[in-house]
């Protein structure tokens, strides 16, 4: 049962997820300690080329207007997603005297290497951990960079429809933050295990480990169900908007060894996506390798067990238990809105019921709070 808030009382917000294909979004109201989905939407737009990067604001502005209008959401605080390509994460350990040896040492860490142009850069750090040598210490860091041009985008973007942007948040921590709810469910081998999620989009999936709240490692990697829609298309010689309804049509299946089985016009089809199933599948078990190996052979710190599914991907059937087959340990399909209080008359609710883990990434947006623990994977509006 939901708590009804009085607007001038409670702190109501939208996580916002702007994707390749549609817009979604999440109105969330926070009483006290109870937070309540109180409408969900998306609208469809086509953000950009499906294989480049470009992205048309006047498009974007007008579909977030149509999305307030369709979901009846009442806020106009925003919580944003940043575009996945604009930010540039890594982990370090760092040797300091100081902690402002640190900060400055953190920062200029955080932008080398980032695919964009240092004095276009907003950076921050998170501590993870710290060991104490006697004169210094080592810190194990998590680093964040984000283009600031990516960010003044987001503002504009926003700023256009008429709404008030509260934070842009890095997507694959807020994916993960969405799923906390769920894991606190789950039996986990030991207090304090590490958890593992995958967020599959449409250009791309992420890849992230997150350990009692803190983000410790995430990855994103150029394959996403673009890459299935463009096999579909490929195969059969049809456009890209044609190869993406047979691909989302409810009858289309994945089968084990990577065979998407559908139909057109009555036709069964059989079309071979093992190419971009193989690549998913090495670059997550690549990935997860990775952070386990940052910790000592035969230690369980970095043993995450299985790895759990969300976004707009995971609604392919099949996929789940494709991944398994082939060695990925995979638990299921979140469902983001579990563990949160759902008002029952909300805009929007009922009908999302069936395509939940597309809204993982704007859930996680909407649960965002200005709090120490949140930073550095979030960059707060001034």
């Amino acid at each position: 049962m939901a708590i009804k808030c009085d607007p001038n009382t409670a702190n109501q917000r939208v996580g916002l997820d702007i994707g390749s294909h549609s817009i979604k979004g999440v109105e969330l109201v926070e009483h006290a300690s109870e937070m309540t989905v109180r409408a969900v939407g998306s609208v469809p737009v086509r953000s950009g080329d499906i294989r480049g990067k470009s992205l048309d604001r006047a498009v974007i502005v007008q579909a977030i207007k149509h999305l307030w209008s369709s979901s009846k959401f009442i806020s106009n605080n925003v919580v944003v997603g940043l575009p996945q390509e604009s930010v540039y994460l890594k982990w370090l350990h760092l040797q300091c005297s100081s902690e402002d040896e640190l900060d400055h040492m953190a920062r200029g860490a955080a932008v080398r290497g980032a695919p964009f142009p240092a004095d276009d850069a907003v950076s921050d750090y998170r501590i993870i951990s710290s060991v104490d040598g006697g004169s210094a210490k080592t810190y194990h860091v998590m680093l964040a960079a984000a283009s600031s041009a990516a960010v003044d985008m987001v503002y504009d973007i926003i700023e256009r429809a008429g709404l008030e942007l509260i934070a842009a948040d890095v997507s694959v921590s807020a994916a993960l933050r969405s799923v906390e709810a769920a894991w606190a469910t789950d039996r986990a081998l030991w207090s304090g295990q590490p958890r593992a999620h995958c967020v599959m989009g449409a250009k791309s999936t992420s890849i992230g480990v997150m350990r009692e709240g803190v983000l410790e490692f995430a990855r994103t990697v150029p394959v996403g169900g673009n890459d299935l829609t463009l096999c579909v298309a490929e195969r059969l010689g049809i456009s890209f908007d044609e190869a993406e309804k047979i691909k989302t049509s409810p009858d289309t299946k994945l089968t084990d060894d990577g065979i998407l089985l559908a139909s057109r016009d009555g036709e069964e089809l059989q079309i071979n996506c093992r190419a971009m199933v193989e690549r998913l599948i090495r670059e997550t078990a690549r990935s997860l390798k990775f952070f386990s190996s940052q910790f000592a052979e035969g230690s369980y710190l970095g043993t995450t067990g299985t790895t759990s599914l969300s976004g707009g991907g995971a609604l392919l059937r099949g996929i789940d238990t494709c991944l398994r087959h082939n060695g990925i340990e995979v638990s299921g399909i979140r469902n983001p809105f579990s563990g949160f209080s759902v008002e029952s008359a909300g805009s929007g609710i009922e009908q999302s019921v069936g395509r939940a883990p597309m809204y993982t990434t704007a859930m996680g947006l909407a649960v965002w709070d200005d709090v120490e623990i949140v930073a550095p994977i979030s960059v707060s509006a001034a």
